[in-house]
């Protein structure tokens, strides 16, 4: 109950005590005074809802005030024009500074109050009312604080679901991995993997740095002198005449910022970039904008891309995903051209010279003389340079094309796993995915091992769990010939290995063995065969026999499960690599150790894992593979590798070499989201170009024809035969 109805109380009980004393009273009119005073202080039903009736108290005092001074006690009205006398004023502060402290604590009491109603004492009769009221509006206020509560609790659990229970998700994981894991066949969104400080942990130590192989040759060979490098920076990157160069330098003096002392600065429109893991050439043409500009993508269209994961998802589960994925703060971005014109042209005369009329020529001029930093072009020319032996040539095409993305590249930007992953539904994306696959070819050919293996981890880092090129098959090598065994251990307790099972590839499982052989940690390399065994025991069987060249015979009347189409490319493409790794005496371990496992399994003792059945709706998958091995398989241009691919697959998919098994729409609504080259191509420029090589062709034909008519003339016996 509030100060208020205090009051009211307490000032309607005194007078009633004071009108039964007066003289000349009787009882009747006792009553009726009482019933008076009763009628004219009803219950205020709003008595106890806060403290604004504290404050309508001191406005109904102030005015009382104004009016005049009364005497609760006697009844006496002094006027306000009363004069005080001068005497008395300092007393009269002093009593209002104490009624002001006294209010203050009745304010106080008022909340004290609130809190505990019950202990409350109702100074008049039939204040049961106001004792029912004030326990309504308790039991009222008590069933809110609970709702509050009950809602604050529900809204606070994503929160702790994203951040709080991270240990626990981790601890179930964990648990989770030691009974089985999970197939990408059921979870094409990637739903079960949630340790995002994995990615981070796992990529972290990438530098920039590192990624220019001139840093490892500078540790190779530590009496390098600087002018030796700025030897080698100074030479061209393909073949160019001089009378090219002397028009290349002629340009260099009209754009500004171009090169620099380091061969790392370049201009980009109104600003200057400084190349991250790039340096420019002297026979590349000076340009004052680079050819793309990285965007990062909005909500809606992480939210569709996450959509054509996930097709058969409801939406709520795959909004629940993005909200994930924004709180753990990844990046995500794509490459756009810079200038949509000049790209349109260049990609309908790139399409018409690759796909529809396929001719080297014209698609070696359009990079030396019209475009020369258009990427798809710069990649598909070094491929024919390759087979025509010219692979000083083909290097320094892909150099070209991975400086154009440096150029595009933000300055904050790092491959760390999580400031930026590309989306590969993107063209110009799957365009950086390439380059940097090429160009990890290009190093190993050179022997800087060092630079290809920091350079896996960066393509593996711009889509960790989809993984679009497969570096879980190829990565080992890489790792393990830079002796990084330390790594490939910190990846075989990682989440990024075991949480599916697609994940623990063949490679991977004898790479952790290998690792583990080399740091002398002999039983955890006993385990890991054990466990590469049970996922892939037909597959370890073939590297018992033609890897570890053990005998085949210790293999009859063996039976294993049928193991998934994958297989068989998994282990040609492990074969091809094998020796360069294993030495005899791990290959001698590793055969024994196959074999005390084979025991083990006719015992009984291991149980091996079946193959999964793979859904057509999940985008991973086709025909039963794993898209990303069949890309890896393509793209590594090893013919005993590409033999083993399915005819169907050649024969039902477009299978173009600038851009492996692109993804593909799921219907309508998806075919705009995957973007092609033909994205990027009008269909009125396709036709007048199509119509300008028809003439082109009709005019050659008729030249040939009247030449022909013409010899036929001159040598009228040309044709007869004696």
């Amino acid at each position: 109950m509030s100060s208020r109805a205090l009051r009211r109380l307490q000032k309607n009980s005194l007078e009633d005590t004071l009108a039964t004393l007066a003289p000349g009273a009787d009882e009747e009119e006792t009553d009726v005074d009482y019933n008076a005073v009763r009628t004219k202080t009803p219950v205020n039903m709003f008595a106890l809802m806060g403290e604004g009736d504290d404050e309508d108290d001191d406005e109904q005092e102030k005015e009382s005030s104004d009016n005049g001074q009364t005497n609760e006690a006697f009844g006496t009205h002094v006027p306000a024009t009363t004069a005080i006398p001068d005497s008395k004023q300092s007393a009269g502060k002093t009593q209002s500074k104490k009624t002001s402290r006294n209010k203050k604590k009745k304010k106080r009491a008022n909340k004290n109050t609130k809190k505990h109603p019950e202990k409350h004492t109702d100074l008049r009769e039939g204040s049961g009312t106001d004792e029912e009221l004030d326990q309504i509006i308790k039991q009222f206020q008590d069933k809110e604080k609970s709702a509050d509560v009950h809602v604050g609790h529900s809204s606070g659990s994503d929160f702790d679901y994203d951040t709080a229970n991270e240990e626990e998700e981790e601890e179930e994981q964990f648990t989770y991995r030691q009974k089985g894991r999970v197939t990408m066949v059921t979870d094409p969104g990637f739903t079960h993997f949630r340790s995002y400080s994995e990615l981070s942990r796992i990529f972290g130590s990438i530098d920039m740095k590192k990624l220019n192989p001139d840093y490892e040759y500078k540790l190779l060979f530590g009496d390098l002198s600087a002018e030796s490098l700025a030897d080698v920076d100074s030479m061209t990157s393909t073949h160019v005449s001089p009378q090219v160069m002397r028009q290349i330098d002629k340009l260099k003096s009209m754009v500004r910022n171009w090169g620099g002392k380091d061969h790392k600065t370049v201009p980009n429109g109104s600003t200057v970039r400084r190349l991250a893991f790039t340096k420019i050439r002297n026979d590349w043409i000076p340009t004052a904008r680079g050819e793309f500009t990285i965007c990062q993508l909005s909500q809606e269209e992480v939210r569709e891309w996450n959509a054509w994961q996930r097709p058969q998802d409801w939406m709520d589960e795959i909004e629940t995903t993005c909200r994930k994925l924004e709180k753990v703060g990844i990046n995500f971005y794509k490459f756009e051209p810079s200038n949509a014109d000049l790209n349109r042209k260049a990609m309908t005369e790139f399409y018409m010279s690759v796909v529809l009329h396929p001719d080297h020529e014209a698609l070696i001029n359009l990079i030396s003389t019209k475009f020369p930093y258009h990427v798809p072009s710069l990649l598909q020319v070094a491929l024919i340079f390759v087979r025509q032996g010219e692979k000083t040539n083909s290097n320094g095409l892909v150099e070209r094309a991975l400086f154009v993305f440096d150029r595009a590249l933000r300055a904050h930007i790092t491959f760390n796993g999580t400031a930026c992953q590309l989306p590969f539904i993107y063209f110009y994306n799957r365009q950086f995915y390439s380059a940097i696959f090429r160009y990890i070819q290009i190093l190993s050919q050179r022997g800087a091992v060092s630079t290809a293996s920091e350079w896996c981890k960066v393509l593996w880092s711009l889509s960790p769990l989809e993984d679009p090129l497969g570096c879980r098959y190829f990565i080992d090598h890489y790792l393990l010939m830079n002796k990084e065994y330390g790594y490939m251990i910190k990846l075989a307790n990682s989440a990024l290995i075991n949480t599916y099972k697609e994940w623990y590839t063949l490679g991977m499982s004898l790479g952790f063995v290998l690792s583990y052989l080399k740091l002398d940690r002999i039983d955890e390399a006993k385990l890991e065969i054990k466990k590469a065994f049970q996922q892939y025991p037909e597959s370890l069987t073939s590297i018992f026999v033609q890897g570890a060249l053990g005998d085949s015979s210790y293999l009859n009347g063996l039976q294993l499960p049928e193991e998934s189409p994958n297989s068989a490319l998994e282990v040609k493409a492990y074969l091809i690599r094998m020796k360069v790794l294993w030495g005899g005496t791990e290959l001698k371990f590793l055969g024994d150790q196959i074999k005390v496992v084979i025991d083990e399994y006719k015992a009984g003792a291991i149980q091996v894992s079946a193959a999964n059945n793979v859904k057509s709706e999940n985008p991973f998958f086709l025909g039963g593979y794993m898209v990303n091995l069949l890309r890896f398989a393509v793209l590594s241009q090893e013919s005993p590798l590409m033999a083993c691919i399915p005819e169907e697959i050649w024969s039902e998919r477009e299978v173009y070499e600038f851009d492996v098994l692109p993804p593909e729409p799921h219907g309508r609504e998806t075919e705009e989201l995957i973007e092609s080259a033909k994205s990027f191509i009008s269909e009125n420029d396709l036709n007048m170009t199509r119509l300008e090589m028809m003439q082109d062709e009709n005019l050659i034909n008729q030249i040939t024809q009247m030449s022909l008519e013409q010899f036929l003339q001159e040598n009228p016996n040309a044709g007869i035969d004696e």
